[in-house]
């Protein structure tokens, strides 16, 4: 028996040529399996640096409909991406693309909305990559509903965007805006007012001091006077004295003379959404004091 055995294994202990190449078989075999693993991880490593690469474009875009909307368009998203570029907001022209050199998806949607008792437009956005497959699987938006429950779904790679956090701050600046354009206003008057009661209390007092179309002095309207106030028998004191001439509501030139008269920034003769001013200097209509004038950023709207 032990003869049949070391009969067998003798001849393969003398073909080392075949071992080696049965071994040389086997280490390939595993080098190939190695080098398989391997190429799955670079592959991987690839596809997530894509990934990444998208979310901070994705993130510069966002930053650019922000930047286009606060201080290029004021009232309305981007119509398509490639605004952002045309009017300088992002340079980068390779940021057009995704990472797999496909056009991004955006989509917007713009709802009137009252925010903390103001009426106010709210603009809603949404940016994607079909990302690697290429299927687009993230739906556009139409609605609130469909802002405030969209993500990106499958392998797309995406972000929202709304106007809130601007509006809030607009919102606020308007309020203070508004409150310092009327109070200038009342100190206008009252400067007036101050100024006609010394000219007529001293020993030549001028001619509108007692008899201006059966009016004294007291009687007299010391805002600047508007176009819109039409009513009959009041009399202005900055038409008797020639102090201003009549200011234009919703005319942006006469508006922002008008903030000049007062004090103030031109700038100030429209709110935080473009809006021009529209200024009332007798509201309540009447033709004797008290006397209460009015500020509106719209034509009959969103009033002080």
């Amino acid at each position: 028996m032990f003869k049949k055995i070391h009969a067998f294994f003798n001849p393969l202990r003398l073909q080392t040529g075949a071992l080696f190449g049965m071994d040389a078989r086997i280490a390939l075999i595993i080098a190939s399996v190695l080098v398989g693993t391997g190429g799955v991880t670079i592959m991987s490593r690839l596809e997530r640096s894509k990934v990444l690469q998208a979310e901070s474009t994705l993130d510069e875009l966002r930053n650019g409909i922000n930047t286009y909307y606060r201080t290029i368009s004021i009232t309305q998203l981007p119509l398509a991406l490639d605004d952002l570029f045309t009017e300088g907001v992002i340079n980068n022209l390779a940021m057009k693309q995704d990472s797999w050199n496909r056009r991004w998806y955006y989509s917007t949607y713009s709802a009137n909305i009252t925010l903390e008792g103001t009426p106010i437009v709210m603009h809603y956005a949404t940016i994607h990559s079909a990302g690697k497959d290429g299927v687009n699987n993230s739906a556009a938006i139409t609605s609130e509903l469909d802002y405030a429950q969209w993500e990106p779904l499958n392998d797309d790679i995406g972000i929202k965007f709304s106007t809130r956090d601007v509006e809030v701050e607009r919102l606020a600046e308007y309020r203070a805006r508004g409150q310092l354009i009327t109070d200038k206003l009342s100190a206008f008057e009252s400067a007036a007012y101050l100024q006609a009661t010394g000219a007529c209390e001293s020993s030549t007092p001028e001619g509108y001091c007692e008899n201006v179309d059966n009016k004294n002095y007291t009687q007299l309207n010391y805002y600047p006077r508007s176009d819109l106030d039409e009513t009959e028998g009041v009399a202005y004191f900055a038409t008797i004295s020639g102090s201003s001439n009549d200011f234009n509501a919703g005319d942006i030139n006469d508006m922002q003379e008008l903030m000049s008269a007062l004090g103030l920034p031109t700038l100030y003769a429209t709110d935080p959404w473009g809006r021009t001013l529209f200024y009332h200097s007798n509201v309540t209509e009447r033709s004797n004091p008290p006397f209460t004038a009015s500020i509106c950023f719209s034509d009959g709207g969103s009033c002080f």
